[in-house]
C-alpha cells in the first residue's frame, strides 16, 4: 500500500511552485502508482531500481540527474535506507525536497533519522493505511561522496578454504557473512573438471562461484547470473574476471554449462514462493551440456526434488544440515563425463578459473 499512499500525497500536496527542473527521481519502488501520479503532475519521471524490474533503470548506482525532487521507497535495512537517501539528496539542488515512503512494519515510523546531514525539517506529511510519507529539504550536499564505493563493507568469510576479505554493500543477501545454506552448498559441490563452464544462478556476491572455481581444473570458467545490480558490483570485485550477467531467468545466460549451482531466493516480500526454483528447473535443460549437473540448496521441506526430477532428470540428495538440503540433478548423459563428488577437504585459497573476454565493470 505504500506506493498508492505516496501517489496520493503527490497528487494532493500544496503546489507553491513546480520543481526545477520539472523532473523527479523515484528510487526502489517497483509499483507504478507514484510514477503515474508524478507524471500526471507534468513531471518527467526517472525510475531506478537495483533489482531488474520492467520499465526501470537497473544499474549499481542511480543516474546523476540533476532532478527537481527525489522519492525513495523504504528498503529492507536501515543502512540501505541511509544509502538511498544519500543518493537521493546528492541528485537534487539546495531547496529541493527528498521523500521517503513505506509501511509501518517496514520501519518507516523511525526512518526520519536516516535522512543525511544537509537535509532539514524532516517530517511526516501523510499517515494513512499504516503507511507514511516523510519529506525533508536539502540545504547542502550530503556528507558522503556520491557513489557506491563509499558504502562498501569489507568482512571476512571462510567456506573451508581459508579466511578472505569479502566485499558487500547494504541490502545484498547475507551482508557481512556466509549464510548457512550457502555454506552447505559449497561443502557439497562436486569436483569441476578442467575446462568446465559453471553457471551460478542467483549468485549474490559470488561465494559459490568462487568456491566452484577453486575446485575446478585449469581453464574452468564461471558465469554469475543475478538480478541485483549492486550484488553484481560486489561479485565483480570478489570474483574478478568472471562474466557477470544481470537477469532473473536461466535463459539470460548463454550455455552450455557443465554445472549449474544455486542457492535460489524463495522469499517474495514477507511470504515464500517457489517461482524462482520452478523457473530454474524449467530453464536448466536448455543451458545444460550433455550429462551436465544442477546442484541446488533450499529448505528441505520444499518439494525441490519433484521439480528437478520432472524437468532435469535423476535427482539425489547430496547433503543435509539443519533445515537445509542439497539436491543434485543430472541431465541426460552425453559425451562429457559426469561430475564427480569432491572430497570434503579444504580447497586452495586462490580463484583459478577465469572466463575469457572482458569482465563486467560496473559503473559506481
Amino acid at each position: 500500500m505504500a506506493s498508492p499512499v505516496a501517489a496520493e500525497w503527490a497528487r494532493s500536496r500544496p503546489r507553491a511552485a513546480a520543481p526545477r527542473p520539472p523532473t523527479a527521481l523515484v528510487l526502489g519502488d517497483p509499483a507504478p502508482h507514484l510514477a503515474r501520479a508524478l507524471e500526471d503532475s507534468r513531471l518527467t519521471v526517472t525510475r531506478w531500481h537495483r533489482l531488474l524490474e520492467p520499465g526501470q533503470l537497473c544499474t549499481p548506482w542511480p543516474p546523476p540527474g540533476p532532478f527537481g525532487e527525489a522519492w525513495a521507497r523504504m528498503p529492507r535495512s536501515s543502512l540501505e535506507a541511509a544509502m538511498l537517501l544519500h543518493a537521493a539528496a546528492a541528485r537534487v539542488a539546495n531547496g529541493a525536497q527528498v521523500h521517503l515512503f513505506g509501511a509501518n512494519d517496514e520501519g518507516i515510523r523511525s526512518a526520519a533519522r536516516h535522512f543525511p546531514a544537509g537535509t532539514e525539517d524532516s517530517r511526516a506529511v501523510l499517515i494513512k493505511r499504516r503507511c507514511r510519507v516523510l519529506v525533508a529539504t536539502r540545504r547542502s550536499r550530503p556528507p558522503r561522496p556520491d557513489g557506491l564505493d563509499s558504502w562498501e563493507i569489507r568482512a571476512p568469510v571462510d567456506w573451508g578454504a581459508g579466511e578472505r576479505d569479502w566485499t558487500f554493500y547494504p541490502g545484498v543477501f547475507a551482508c557481512g557473512r556466509l549464510d548457512p545454506a550457502t555454506a552447505l552448498l559449497i561443502d557439497r559441490l562436486p569436483e569441476v573438471p578442467a575446462g568446465a563452464r559453471i553457471l551460478d544462478f542467483g549468485a549474490g556476491t559470488g561465494p559459490v562461484a568462487a568456491a566452484a572455481l577453486e575446485r575446478g581444473g585449469g581453464g574452468a570458467a564461471a558465469v554469475l547470473l543475478e538480478p541485483d545490480a549492486i550484488s553484481l558490483a560486489a561479485a565483480a570485485r570478489n570474483v574478478p574476471g568472471c562474466t557477470m550477467v544481470p537477469g532473473n531467468a536461466v535463459s539470460a545466460a548463454t550455455g552450455p554449462f557443465d554445472l549449474v549451482v544455486s542457492n535460489p531466493p524463495i522469499h517474495a516480500g514477507r511470504g515464500q514462493s517457489l517461482r524462482t526454483v520452478e523457473a530454474l528447473a524449467r530453464g536448466a535443460p536448455g543451458v545444460l551440456a550433455p550429462g551436465g549437473t544442477v546442484v541446488l540448496v533450499a529448505q528441505r521441506r520444499l518439494p525441490v526434488a519433484r521439480l528437478l526430477e520432472s524437468a532435469v532428470g535423476d535427482v539425489r540428495t547430496a547433503g543435509d544440515r539443519g533445515p537445509f538440503r542439497v539436491w543434485e540433478a543430472r541431465g541426460p548423459r552425453g559425451s562429457p563425463a559426469p561430475l564427480r563428488r569432491a572430497p570434503r577437504r579444504n580447497a586452495g585459497s586462490g580463484v583459478t578459473g577465469r572466463r575469457p573476454g572482458q569482465p563486467y565493470r560496473p559503473s559506481m
